[in-house]
């Protein structure tokens, strides 16, 4: 941000003022113009009146907004378990949680989403104080499984040491991971090669160990000018991974369970052997097999269900607002700004097109906010025992025939 101006900012950091790819920025420079000489934009608590200033050094940008968070997909009671780490862990009576989280729903209150995350959510639900939890591990907001957080930081350095913990020559490391995916196309055998393009051979590698293959191939992360219906999606998702000779080390494992040859999709186990973003999508897509729903690495969605499931949203957003006649406010501001505020917001005023304004399409549960990619089972090892946290089955492997959990091992 420092030396930008701050429309370049305002731009990058919110959908609404994101510019449009064919040069026809005028609607958009309007609206951030409309809410400066509302007074609605503020640098270091002070209203600005020109959007070309330069940011300094510690400037903090704010806007009064009239809040609205997009919906997300999540079942009546979030499930979890509760597991105490044994003795030699330290930890005393330090509760290790283990929660299934749901696919579309991220886990901290970020972007337009607050009430709305894994971890508020959460916390009402089993009585927790607010920002209690602190989970242990990443996990996408489009991914769901294993989640493991605790409110004891005792437990939380007790598990993330074992994470980043090294192998030994000869040892096994002491978390291991089992996720399970839905993939397009078939999985190979033993017998057949793995289609990569020439330029790409030469900096990966393939290793079978009877019906287990072993991906070795780098991942670097780079900055997307990919766009959505001309506009740029966001500063989140334009970071993309790819493989790259440029790219970090990145090794992972696959194993067949079940293969649907009417819809030509193959249920895969996944073991993440290094920790790299979104490295799991980006070996699957880079060896022909993308993962279901996963549009941002080649995956196919159901166009028809998920314009049904973006419009239904927008009703859904349209429908609590006009039911909703208390605003809550922040203390700071005077009532004058909220008025301004609510008489200028987009979804209470422009219907169904502010609302799409407002927010991008896989805010709107149409495509992208969910991939089926599941995390199924962590185990982490300590010196006197292991503990084993594992969710039950995500829904969508029940389009495959004889899959039960006792079926499906560890890759190792």
């Amino acid at each position: 941000w420092c030396g930008k101006p701050l429309s370049t900012v305002l731009s990058s950091e919110f959908h609404e003022f994101s510019l449009s790819a064919d040069g026809d920025t005028r609607e958009k420079e309007e609206w951030m113009q409309q809410l400066i000489d509302a007074r609605l934009i503020k640098v270091n608590g002070v209203p600005v009146s020109k959007s070309d200033g330069l940011l300094q050094k510690e400037d903090t940008v704010e806007r009064v907004v009239h809040w609205h968070e997009p919906p997300i997909i999540v079942p009546e009671t979030i499930s979890l378990t509760k597991h105490s780490l044994p003795d030699t862990a330290n930890c005393g009576n330090g509760i290790l949680y283990c929660i299934n989280k749901p696919a579309s729903v991220p886990v901290y209150p970020s972007g337009p989403y607050y009430s709305n995350s894994l971890l508020m959510m959460v916390e009402a639900q089993e009585g927790l104080p607010p920002k209690s939890l602190v989970p242990c591990h990443r996990i996408d907001r489009a991914t769901s499984g294993v989640l493991l957080c605790t409110i004891d930081s005792k437990v939380s350095r007790a598990v993330q040491g074992r994470m980043a913990s090294r192998n030994e020559v000869g040892t096994q490391h002491p978390i291991k991971k089992l996720y399970l995916a839905r993939v397009q196309g078939k999985f190979p055998d033993p017998s057949s090669s793995v289609p990569v393009s020439d330029d790409m051979a030469g900096i990966s590698d393939f290793r079978w160990s009877g019906d287990t293959l072993e991906v070795s191939a780098p991942i670097a992360a780079q900055l997307s000018d990919a766009t959505e219906n001309g506009n740029v999606r966001g500063a989140a998702s334009m970071m993309h991974r790819s493989v790259s000779r440029d790219g970090k080390q990145a090794i992972s494992r696959f194993r067949l369970l079940s293969y649907d040859a009417a819809t030509d999709q193959s249920l895969v186990s996944c073991c993440p052997i290094t920790g790299r973003g979104h490295q799991l999508r980006v070996h699957l897509q880079f060896i022909g097999l993308p993962i279901h729903n996963d549009v941002e690495y080649g995956g196919v969605i159901n166009t028809k269900k998920m314009q049904e499931q973006k419009d239904a949203s927008i009703k859904s957003m349209l429908d609590v607002s006009k039911a909703t006649s208390v605003c809550l406010r922040d203390k700071s501001l005077s009532e004058e700004e909220v008025e301004t505020a609510i008489r200028l917001c987009k979804c209470c005023c422009n219907g169904k097109e502010g609302v799409k304004e407002a927010f991008n399409t896989a805010q709107l549960l149409g495509g992208g906010h969910e991939v089926d990619l599941h995390a199924l089972r962590y185990s982490i090892s300590f010196d006197d025992a292991t503990v084993e946290c594992a969710t039950d089955l995500p829904p969508w492997v029940t389009s495959f025939e004889d899959v039960t959990l006792n079926r499906i091992a560890w890759l190792t």
